[in-house]
Formats: C-alpha cells, sequence, structure tokens
C-alpha cells in the first residue's frame, strides 16, 4: 500500500486494483481506462483483460468521453491505470481531469515509460495528476519531461525523473507558465556515473503565472539543482519545502524572487562564498526560514539563528 500526501498535507491512500496492486480510488462515478504496454493489441480500455496498449489511446478516450459527456462531467475526475515494464512511448498528450496512475512493477514499484516526453499543448480542462510513475529520456538531450504553459492544477506525485545514461539532458523537468501546480515525492536523479543534467528544475516562462504552487518532499540533482525563470514577479503564495538540492554549483537560482524556502537541505560542491550562502543560493532572503546548506567550505543554517536576547 502507498500513500501521498495531498496539498493540504491530508494522506491520500493507494488501495488494491484487481491483480495490480497500488492504485488509488477511481473517480466518483467515472469508470476507470486501463493501459498494459506489453499488450499485443489494443482493447477498449475498459478492463486489463481488454486494456489500451498506448497511453496516448487512453488519453484520447479519456478525453473524448469527458468531451461528450452530459453527465456534469466537468465536475468529475477520471482515473487511467497504468502498467508496463520497460516499455517505449513519447508522452506528447495528457488527459483532461484525470488521475493517471502506475501500478505493477518494472525495477521499481512504479512502471517507466522510456521515450521524448514533451507535452505539445495544455488539454481543455485543467487538473491532471501524475502518480506513482517514472520517465526515462530516449536518445535526446531535450528534458526528461516538459509541461506546457496553461497546464492549470498539475500534480506530480512519487514520481521519477531519470537521466540519460551518457548524454545530458537540459532538464530533468520543465514547468512552462502554469499556476497551482504541486510536486510531491518528486526524484530527478543523475545517472548510474553520477553525472547531472544542466538543470533539476527548470520552472520557465513567466514567472507571475506560476503562482500558488508547491513543491513537497523532493529531490533535485543538478549541475544546478532549480532555476526559475527571471522576469518581474511578486510573492503569490509558491512554497518550496522539505526539499533536498544537490548541485555542482548553485542549488537555487530563483531569479524571479517569488518563491518561499521553508526548512530545505542544500548540498553542493562549490563554496558557500559568505555567511548568506551567495555561492549556494540565489533567492529572495525575505522569504526563507530553517534552510541547511552543505558548501565545500562550511556547514550553515540559511538565515543563520541570531542569538536570543
Amino acid at each position: 500500500m502507498i500513500k501521498y500526501r495531498n496539498l493540504d498535507s491530508s494522506l491520500q491512500t493507494m488501495v488494491d486494483q484487481g491483480r495490480y496492486a497500488g492504485a488509488v480510488e477511481r473517480g466518483a462515478n467515472v469508470d476507470p481506462w486501463y493501459v498494459d504496454l506489453n499488450r499485443k493489441s489494443q482493447g477498449n480500455g475498459r478492463s486489463w483483460d481488454d486494456a489500451f496498449n498506448t497511453y496516448a489511446a487512453a488519453f484520447v478516450a479519456a478525453n473524448a468521453w469527458f468531451a461528450v459527456s452530459n453527465e456534469r462531467a466537468w465536475a468529475k475526475r477520471g482515473t487511467i491505470y497504468c502498467c508496463s515494464d520497460g516499455e517505449t512511448e513519447s508522452i506528447t498528450t495528457l488527459p483532461r481531469r484525470c488521475d493517471v496512475i502506475g501500478v505493477g512493477t518494472d525495477t521499481g514499484a512504479f512502471p517507466k515509460i522510456t521515450g521524448t516526453h514533451t507535452v505539445a499543448a495544455a488539454p481543455s480542462g485543467n487538473g491532471v495528476r501524475l502518480i506513482n510513475l517514472g520517465f526515462i529520456p530516449g536518445a535526446t538531450t531535450a528534458p526528461v519531461l516538459t509541461l506546457p504553459s496553461g497546464l492549470h492544477g498539475v500534480e506530480l506525485h512519487h514520481v521519477r525523473l531519470y537521466k540519460n545514461e551518457g548524454v545530458t539532458n537540459t532538464s530533468g523537468l520543465t514547468i512552462n507558465t502554469s499556476r497551482d501546480w504541486v510536486l510531491n515525492d518528486v526524484h530527478i536523479y543523475p545517472d548510474a556515473a553520477a553525472a547531472k543534467n544542466t538543470i533539476g528544475l527548470n520552472i520557465s516562462g513567466t514567472t507571475s503565472g506560476h503562482g500558488r504552487s508547491l513543491i513537497n518532499n523532493c529531490l533535485f540533482v543538478g549541475t544546478e539543482a532549480m532555476n526559475v525563470v527571471d522576469t518581474s514577479a511578486y510573492f503569490e503564495g509558491s512554497i518550496c519545502r522539505d526539499t533536498i538540492f544537490i548541485a555542482t554549483a548553485l542549488c537555487v537560482d530563483d531569479n524571479s524572487d517569488a518563491f518561499a524556502f521553508i526548512n530545505n537541505y542544500l548540498i553542493t560542491e562549490a563554496a558557500g562564498g559568505s555567511t548568506d550562502g551567495s555561492g549556494v543560493v540565489d533567492w529572495n532572503t525575505e522569504l526563507i526560514c530553517g534552510n541547511q546548506v552543505h558548501a565545500s567550505d562550511a556547514d550553515a543554517q540559511i538565515p543563520a539563528l541570531d542569538a536570543l536576547t
């Protein structure tokens, strides 16, 4: 049984689902769709024995149902259960208002998908959640996973992003201008030789369009672990908390000064630079609390604790 935390910190429980364990309860009043990339032929997606054999087919079916349903579909959430074992498919679209849930096992307790994962456009109707999935890039230097502008409300829970062996990807995850997104227990890894992506998490586009977003309990590894686009912005409730950053240079480069960083751990091969950690972080010092830094020359808390008087 697997659990993940919702935005309000409440626990969501993944329950047994037929012969594949680990599925989240399906959306209310919407029958689930099933994807098994190991199937030889395409089914209708309504059971494991008649599953789709591509993610794309399931996404098309879900979007079509939401488009024609006269049963208040805008107020419902669909569920797509997916399993695969070392299979290849490039994820270039996403469904609207669906939980896409990995079940079964690969080399971990979740399916992995190898391909060029660049989502071209946000679906009409937001709120997709990707849960318990692994993404591996094909022979490309592109980001492991790219999410488009306007994908408001997207959530990633227990998602793993792997670097291309022997090739440097420009980032592990790139999120373009979108609001109200959540990254919870998302890991962006180096390769087996410890080589890193250029950037772990890359937040691109217009920063003022990234408001009210949450990063929680994640791991970001990169030459630069996290980069936020440089633009005139303001704090609109976006928070990064309880996350580990591992970098060769800057752990965090928040050029927008728009994110709050609370209780994070930052590890870099670079020198700290000064008591404010300028060699490790570039962020808004008015929006930080309780962060711990380990640099090549020092360990420190940022901001430093002043003596009580």
